[in-house]
């Protein structure tokens, strides 16, 4: 999405893509390797941070707005004078409109509003004019937990108007305020016909009273407990959340109940349950201690909305209130978040099922008559009704998450559905038990720009080494198009694991969506849509933030108590480049990297190549940024010469780990490292543990040409030599963005020593990098690794596709 969408927003400033080069700007962190903030996440603490940052939002608030008495109105979702951005997207057809008679204060509302009265209850929440029931029917399954809404609403100023929310979003939590404007459906009374005045005996105080107070008049959600507020204020707020209510129009309940707990969802078909009975005794009588359920049906083909079985509606999310056994019957209590209209099968309210014995038990089956949406079924009903269950897994505090999101350009579309745009490394110290999930971005805020193609994924977990016929786990499939998949793990061993990732997509807009619609957008609109897409891409570590210019906000606590020129200075002198030199006793990395079974391994540590035997060691000190010293661009005789005294430096191996002999004919001449010659002459041969899964050199298990071999259309990014000469090294790190070196530089381990680098020494198979994918092509999708686990935390790293080293093979096929 990012990448096509780029060349349309992309800053007359902003550096083009080069097909060649694209030069960096700071040092990026050490080679796949998850950002440090992201390992060992507490999920309760990073709540307790969120928690924190969201109250003392809201009581800035308040103490503003009571200083200048006045209720708190946000500027940011402001329902009265931003009426449009806050109700439809950038696209919402005409008839597709939302059209709400007015808006009102919560105080103008209710008679005596109150947020909780007595605490958040299922049977609080009421569906309104908005295809939401996903969300109240995830509302009402996390309102069957004990406080857990509490936990959402953090805070709250009632007097002045002024709410906090939070929720979790990708890999994190964030806070959302708002203030206490609702829409409303009753139209004020100077709007009312003559007739329609009559009715209330043209008295306003008497329709105003009568008409616009209660909850009855709200547009959308309500309470079904009167004067009770929390149901839309924090509908409103998961509104804001995503930009604005047409984009919380249609959704799974399973996705929402992420957003408000943390968790992770799965779907399945209930025909694809082996065990009947031990998914009643394993899971749906858990539910409402560490996990959640919700059903629904799929809608019939051809069939239209209206469409019942038994009184249930096809395409309608519904929640599992509880499960409870009595007289040797299973019954599980379900809950329709419309408030109305039930299952009209056995067991429904009044059916012949129940006689005077049954009706004594209704206390204890906690169940009461009435057309309020809640309703009993018997479990072989249940598992014969309903097409879908969703179920969420909750984690307590002693869960801890990591997680590594990259930026992944797949191949051209079409192309073969496989494996290898990309695979995450991670590894566990202990024995824990483990939930692995593969997800895409939350791209609900930004759907309408973000691509035409949809994705959807699957991944496989081997044993670092094991072969392709061994996976130790997989995603478990069940539909296709969702935003994660996951896998769970009762024991994960300790060790260092492989996840390889397969991606599928298709087509669902035009290709020229974008041109053909933007003529049409409010651009006020899209350009914080656009915003919003770019911080929320910004997640992956191969992000670049010089193609968006100004779409990036800077961070808000960026502007405190200093004027603008110290903060640009201060910014200045932080972000600049400082030249740093290579460690004292550095060896050279002049080396070229080579893979093959036969080489021996070595007990010495290698230079070049990730810091760990599978690449995914996390490295919590930052890495020096590499220099960019001011060195000539070389003459081509001395630039080969240089080179040469390389190649005679003994220290160039071919594919088995053997020396490769050097032309006798070339002197050398004096290097950076010469004082240092013990240290040359006992550098080890590569070792192939260090290196996988990394790819092996280019050219074949000799030189592949003269030592003078021209790279046009190459230049060194540490020298600045155009073209390079000799051998090319380019770096395999998902952090950089076509980085390639000479060997002079190499020598001079300019650049960060924890990157893997690929030795190109033929320039005929440099081609092998590149890429097929054309700028503006919709081939880029943001991937996010998260490893949740007890005890122990996981370590993340992540690789990248390159070009077509890795391609098709006759005798493997």
């Amino acid at each position: 999405m990012i990448g096509l969408l780029s060349t349309h927003f992309k800053k007359q400033d902003a550096p083009e893509r080069q097909s060649r080069i694209l030069r960096r700007d700071t040092a990026p962190p050490g080679a796949y390797q998850q950002e440090t903030k992201r390992a060992g996440l507490l999920c309760t603490g990073e709540l307790e941070e969120a928690t924190r940052r969201c109250r003392a939002k809201v009581e800035a608030i308040a103490k503003q707005c009571r200083a200048r008495n006045r209720r708190f109105r946000d500027v940011e979702f402001d329902l009265e004078e931003d009426k449009e951005r806050c109700l439809h997207g950038l696209g919402t057809s005409t008839e597709d409109k939302y059209t709400p008679a007015d808006v009102m204060r919560v105080t103008q509302i209710f008679q005596q509003p109150q947020f909780f009265i007595d605490g958040a209850k299922w049977s609080d929440i009421m569906q309104g004019r908005i295809g939401d029931c996903w969300l109240l029917s995830a509302l009402a399954t996390v309102s069957t937990m004990e406080e857990l809404i509490e936990k959402i609403c953090v805070a709250r100023d009632e007097k002045v108007g002024v709410y906090g929310f939070i929720f979790y979003r990708d890999s994190g939590w964030v806070d959302v305020i708002v203030d206490d404007l609702l829409y409303t459906s009753i139209p004020k009374y100077e709007q009312l016909s003559r007739p329609e005045k009559n009715l209330y005996h043209n008295d306003k105080d008497k329709y105003n009273t009568g008409a616009r107070r209660g909850g009855q008049s709200l547009y959308f959600a309500k309470s079904g407990t009167e004067n009770e507020t929390w149901v839309p204020l924090l509908e409103k707020a998961y509104a804001k959340l995503h930009g604005d209510y047409s984009a919380i129009d249609g959704g799974l309940a399973a996705d929402a109940i992420e957003d408000l707990t943390g968790g992770v969802s799965t779907i399945f078909h209930l025909h694809d349950i082996l065990d009947a009975d031990e998914f009643w005794t394993e899971e749906l009588m858990k539910v409402n201690e560490d996990r959640l359920f919700g059903c629904y049906i799929y809608k019939m083909p051809g069939g239209d909305d209206e469409v019942t079985v038994n009184g249930l509606f096809a395409g309608h999310a519904y929640s599992v209130i509880s499960a409870k056994e009595v007289n040797d019957k299973r019954f599980l209590r379900i809950r329709n978040p419309w408030g109305k209209t039930e299952w009209t099968g056995a067991w429904s309210d009044g059916s012949k099922e129940w006689t005077s014995e049954w009706l004594a038990l209704l206390p204890e089956l906690n169940h009461k008559f009435g057309n309020d949406g809640e309703f009993l079924m018997e479990y072989t009903d249940f598992l014969n009704t309903w097409t879908m269950v969703e179920r969420s897994r909750l984690f307590d505090s002693g869960w801890k998450m990591s997680s590594m999101w990259l930026d992944v350009k797949s191949r051209s579309f079409p192309c073969a559905w496989n494996y290898g745009d990309v695979s995450f490394t991670f590894n566990v110290k202990e024995d824990t038990p483990a939930v692995i999930v593969l997800s895409q971005l939350d791209d609900r805020y930004f759907s309408e720009i973000s691509g035409y193609s949809q994705w959807t994924l699957e991944f496989m977990v081997y044993q670092k080494g094991a072969p392709a016929s061994e996976p130790y786990a997989s995603s478990s499939h069940t539909i296709f198009w969702r935003r994660s998949v996951n896998v769970e793990l009762g024991n994960l061993e300790a060790g260092d694991y492989v996840v390889h990732v397969r991606l599928d997509r298709r087509h669902i807009r035009n290709r020229n969506y974008f041109q053909d619609s933007i003529g049409g957008w409010d651009h006020r609109k899209l350009s914080k849509v656009w915003s919003e897409a770019c911080v929320a891409s910004s997640i992956a570590v191969n992000f670049a933030p010089k193609l968006y210019g100004d779409l990036l906000p800077a961070a808000v606590d960026t502007y405190g108590g200093q004027d603008l020129t110290e903060i640009e200075l201060a910014f200045h002198e932080r972000n600049q480049k400082k030249p740093t030199s290579p460690s004292p006793g550095a060896k050279p990395r002049n080396a070229p990297i080579f893979l093959s079974p036969r080489t021996p391994p070595s007990d010495e540590p290698q230079v070049i190549g990730p810091p760990s035997v599978d690449g995914s060691e996390v490295v919590v000190e930052p890495h020096p940024e590499p220099p960019s010293p001011s060195v000539p661009t070389f003459e081509t005789e001395a630039h080969i010469a240089e080179i040469a005294s390389v190649l005679r430096g003994g220290n160039v191996f071919d594919h088995e780990g053997r020396p490769v002999p050097q032309p006798e004919d070339v002197k050398p001449v004096p290097g950076p490292n010469d004082d240092d010659k013990a240290d040359k002459e006992n550098v080890p041969p590569p070792n192939p543990e260090l290196l996988a899964p990394f790819v092996p050199s280019l050219g074949g298990p000799s030189l592949g040409g003269p030592p003078n071999a021209v790279h046009e259309g190459w230049r060194c990014d540490g020298c600045s030599a155009d073209p390079i000469i000799g051998p090319r090294y380019h770096c395999l790190s998902p952090h950089c963005a076509d980085y390639d070196l000479c060997q002079s530089c190499m020598n001079k381990n300019v650049h960060d020593s924890s990157h893997a680098m690929l030795c190109v020494r033929d320039p005929a198979d440099g081609d092998k990098l590149r890429d097929d994918v054309a700028e503006g092509e919709d081939n880029s999708i943001i991937l996010g690794l998260k490893v949740y686990t007890k005890r122990t935390t996981a370590e993340i790293a992540g690789q990248l596709r390159h070009g077509k080293v890795v391609a098709w093979d006759r005798k493997k096929v």
